[in-house]
């Protein structure tokens, strides 16, 4: 999302105008900051890759509609997730993603 101009991490965590289009676009509409606990957008150290990624509202909601959309799925083990074959599509067409190389795996089946 940074490479694309939907993400700033320049100065914390915060998505762009272009960025909060594309959710838009993916269904997704966020919360005011102040009408939950929950921020907004931030970012959270990934338990596996020991790398930030995108958490709050934001990344919550980006979550579900991925799930939704059958581009990824959960896995045996708690809170990891598989990226599907139709996920390595949409990653591509929508981030320009190539998920194999990044993750070093064999392409999803199907």
């Amino acid at each position: 999302m940074t490479s694309r101009g939907l993400f700033d991490q320049s100065a914390g965590a915060a998505l762009t105008p272009s960025g909060l289009g594309w959710l838009a676009g993916l269904g997704i509409e966020l919360p005011e900051p102040a009408a939950g606990r929950r921020p907004v957008v931030r970012l959270c150290l990934d338990w596996t890759e020991r790398r930030p990624h995108l958490a709050g509202a934001a990344g919550a909601a980006l979550c579900a509609r991925f799930l939704a959309a059958g581009w990824i799925e959960r896995t045996a083990r708690h809170r990891a997730i598989r990226v599907t074959a139709a996920g390595e599509r949409a990653l591509a067409e929508q981030l320009g993603l190539d998920v194999p190389r990044l993750t070093g795996a064999l392409p999803a089946a199907g």
